[in-house]
């Protein structure tokens, strides 16, 4: 990915966040805190981080598919480009938005990197891209797996980073959609509501909805929750101490704060902090 290219995607992320932050304020689903502006500027430091690291393995991704794309079982087939980049979106989509996820939160070492986006006491268009450095990496080693595996054309690469960072941005907004028209887009789409759950402190509701763009991975291995709860969630994380990660830099440390700030998480009974999840 050139320099352009970076601009051109971080206008249109930038954009949709704007967007994003109009309807917030339009039509929202909760109240704004007295709290909120105080944590928006550490998320917005970790979101202009995320957008310089997500350039650079973006970037590798796209070399990597270019290159590695002869060897690739997909290569071999004959598709046409447009079923070969629809495939391609599918299945990152899996493997990044939903595969990478979920393994984050069953893993107690990624879930102390993984708790900095769940640690967020309000979700809106800021919570995006309020993910550690770490978060990324993992995420982007789950791209290159079937970038190499299945010869993945780049254009597939590029759209699906591009889909996944504007309807991330939609996802987190605090935006209060029309519920006839949720469980309709719902079916098929990641909407608000749906991912509002998974920012559930109830522990069903934080282990279901994993997916990213399509509901339908979350449907078939049975992680899916329906939205009708949405209005009533309650954000954030129990037994985290949120006066010592109300910094960008807080927010960095946070996986490596002593037990007594982040307790680790016991994947067989609770995810994240607090027994209460």
């Amino acid at each position: 990915m050139t320099a352009r290219d970076f601009l051109t995607n971080v206008t249109i992320i930038l954009s949709v966040m704007s967007i994003g932050a109009l309807l917030e304020t339009a039509v929202p689903m909760f109240a704004a805190k007295p709290w909120k502006l105080g944590r928006r500027r550490a998320n917005l430091g970790l979101t202009a981080l995320s957008f310089f690291s997500n350039w650079l393995l973006a970037s590798l991704a796209a070399t990597l598919a270019l290159t590695l794309r002869p060897a690739g079982v997909m290569a071999r087939l004959g598709w046409p480009v447009w079923l070969e980049t629809i495939t391609g979106i599918v299945v990152l989509d899996f493997s990044v938005g939903y595969l990478s996820h979920r393994t984050m939160q069953i893993w107690p070492a990624m879930w102390r990197f993984h708790q900095t986006h769940h640690s967020d006491p309000f979700v809106d268009v800021t919570t995006t891209y309020r993910t550690h450095p770490i978060e990324t990496v993992w995420r982007f080693m789950f791209a290159i797996v079937p970038v190499w595996m299945l010869g993945l054309p780049a254009q597939a690469v590029v759209i699906q980073r591009l889909l996944q960072a504007t309807n991330g941005v939609l996802e987190h907004a605090n935006l209060r959609l029309w519920e006839p028209l949720d469980r309709v887009l719902s079916l098929l789409w990641v909407t608000p509501n749906v991912h509002k759950i998974h920012h559930s402190r109830e522990l069903s509701e934080t282990n279901s909805n994993y997916a990213n763009l399509l509901t339908i991975y979350d449907r078939l291995l049975g992680t899916y929750t329906p939205a009708h709860r949405a209005a009533s969630v309650v954000y954030g994380l129990d037994d985290v101490d949120l006066a010592a990660v109300a910094s960008f830099r807080g927010l960095l440390s946070m996986p490596f704060h002593p037990p007594e700030l982040a307790p680790a998480p016991d994947a067989k009974v609770r995810i994240g902090a607090g027994a209460t999840r």
